[in-house]
């Protein structure tokens, strides 16, 4: 059955292809990983900015003293306007932070914020994470309102907040394990966006208008008798016209335990991808290969932080183009001259650490 479906067109054939993947060759292919920004405080997602011709990173932030206010399990959330966007240009080697100021939170484990970007039809999109309910966003103070919802930045890098993913959590919680709003992940599609929330479990549409509706909610997969929450953390426009969202698979972390699914709306979502673990963020290359970030390839609770860059090969290979140098990367991107771009050291309490690497595959 599998083989009679799998025929020459592009879209068949990168389905087929993820259906049917193998393990990964272990020795890493290609270029070197390069660092072309540093000093980032706690970045996160970015894209490729085609108008500016540069890389648009989220940083997170270090999150702030004060206001705090329990959070997801009652960990206390302190506030802060340490959230920032840096742009890099390719062409000069400059990073400049564009925008500043921006809501951010921290926890004793993590600091949650300005988790994602998006430069494509004629506007700067975002979405901003925060782990917790309306009393946790209501306690941190009117500063905090940009915390859980999708938003602009204006060219002056003022947010205007639209979409309030905490007031539908907290409306609708479609899956009942908890009250989370955590998005981590978004694309812009005509007419608004969409948001892989970590958090709810599920995928949600945004409109311009600031209306938020359920496109998919992301099950549970039993693993050892125990179920295990989905948590997706991308979306992505694949080169079939489907959306394809990665999931990082609860904790702890489960090697081998994360799966990819693609989704066409109106349609149920489908697993195309299996063995991969916590991954953190997808993207395609020029070739329409799939690209799979991993947070950590031996999961989060290992001492060891060391992530992959997977490439899902047209046949189902799976080809690791970057492993050395990768320390709890957080997000990818890809330029129109096949560059690919990371963010790396995403994890730490704050520190400006984090970093902006450039990898040059070799041509395959």
């Amino acid at each position: 059955m599998l083989r009679r479906l799998c025929t020459a067109t592009l879209a068949t054939a990168m389905l087929c292809g993820l259906m049917t993947g193998a393990a990964a060759s272990q020795a890493p292919a290609g270029g070197r990983l390069e660092v072309v920004a540093d000093d980032l405080v706690t970045p996160r997602g970015l894209t490729w900015d085609a108008r500016g011709q540069r890389v648009l990173v989220t940083e997170a932030g270090a999150g702030g003293p004060a206001p705090c206010a329990p959070g997801v399990g009652g960990y206390p959330a302190c506030f802060g306007t340490s959230g920032a966007i840096t742009a890099y240009t390719p062409r000069d080697g400059k990073a400049v932070r564009i925008a500043t100021g921006l809501p951010s939170v921290i926890n004793e484990f993590s600091v949650l914020g300005l988790h994602d970007i998006d430069a494509s039809h004629g506007r700067i999109s975002v979405v901003f994470g925060l782990g917790g309910q309306m009393s946790t966003r209501d306690g941190l103070g009117e500063a905090a309102r940009g915390l859980a919802q999708t938003g602009t930045i204006d060219r002056n890098g003022k947010l205007r907040p639209i979409g309030d993913l905490l007031a539908f959590e907290q409306r609708h919680n479609p899956h009942p394990a908890d009250i989370n709003a955590n998005a981590y992940g978004l694309t812009r599609v005509p007419g608004g966006t969409l948001v892989a929330e970590a958090g709810g479990n599920d995928i949600l549409w945004v409109r311009d208008d600031g209306s938020v509706r359920m496109l998919a909610l992301l099950p549970d997969q039993i693993i050892d008798g125990q179920a295990v929450e989905a948590v997706p953390t991308a979306i992505v426009r694949g080169p079939d016209g489907a959306f394809y969202i990665s999931e990082y698979s609860g904790e702890p972390t489960r090697v081998g335990a994360a799966r990819i699914w693609r989704l066409v709306p109106g349609q149920p979502p489908v697993v195309v991808a299996k063995g991969f673990t916590g991954v953190i963020d997808l993207a395609f290359d020029r070739q329409g290969r799939m690209l799979v970030l991993e947070l950590a390839e031996h999961g989060f609770d290992s001492p060891d932080r060391t992530g992959r860059l997977l490439r899902v090969e047209w046949d189902g290979r799976r080809t690791v183009l970057a492993r050395e140098g990768l320390e709890h990367p957080g997000g990818v991107a890809v330029a129109p001259n096949g560059d690919i771009y990371l963010t790396n050291r995403t994890t730490s309490l704050g520190e400006a650490n984090g970093q902006l690497l450039r990898l040059r595959p070799g041509r395959s």
